[in-house]
């Protein structure tokens, strides 16, 4: 699935461009304000055309850049909802001050990006957010050491073998902090309690391989 969430107050209709290449798996969420609330008649008769599924929200305002804050919230919400993690998320804004929030969602392995309109897939893009992340395993090669990974018998030194689970040592040995390994646990188990006491009991073992 591909959410699009349009900053309809820098980009206006020029965001839309592209919206023909759309299909039933993308869903386009509208993020506009008081001021910024005009559509012409022809972007409208191109929006109902598509097969494309379109949610708006009014964006409250009196403080500035509330907009960018509510449309950040709505992606973070809508990320930890998403059940399929080939699920892309693409902020659909001229505004460079959105990389910040794209570089945070792709260190956790999210697949978030910038874009100016919704040809994202066309070689005439304007691309500016940073590249997709490598897969995990691909990661962990390059960037964790030997020393600072962990086995399946060391794990379950900490873990009953209810609790244990190859997927919390792939995470555990793809990343070299702290935060990451926690974040990568929420995401996994989607349970806050769940991934909290696990990574309560792997803490020892976490300062023992050095993550910091």
């Amino acid at each position: 699935m591909n959410y699009y969430f349009i900053d309809y107050e820098n980009v206006h209709a020029d965001g839309f461009i592209g919206i023909e290449n759309l299909g039933e798996d993308d869903i386009i969420c509208v993020m506009y304000t008081e001021q910024s609330k005009t559509f012409s008649l022809e972007l409208v008769e191109k929006i109902v055309r598509q097969k494309a599924k379109l949610e708006s929200y009014k964006a409250g305002t009196g403080a500035k850049n509330a907009l960018d804050f509510q449309l950040s919230s709505y992606l973070g919400y809508m990320i930890a909802k998403g059940e399929k993690t080939e699920d892309r998320f693409y902020i659909v804004s001229k505004d460079t001050g959105f990389n910040r929030l794209v570089d945070f969602w792709v260190e956790r392995g999210v697949t978030v990006k910038r874009i100016v309109n919704l040809e994202h897939n066309k070689k005439v893009l304007e691309m500016v957010s940073t590249l997709e992340q490598e897969k995990p395993k691909g990661k962990s090669k390059s960037k964790v050491s030997d020393s600072n990974k962990a086995t399946k018998e060391e794990l379950l030194q900490y873990l009953s073998e209810e609790e244990y689970s190859d997927k919390i040592l792939e995470i555990f040995n793809s990343y070299k902090t702290k935060v990451a390994i926690n974040n990568g646990l929420t995401k996994e188990f989607r349970d806050s309690q769940k991934s909290s006491a696990i990574y309560k009991k792997l803490k020892s073992l976490l300062k023992e391989k050095q993550k910091s």
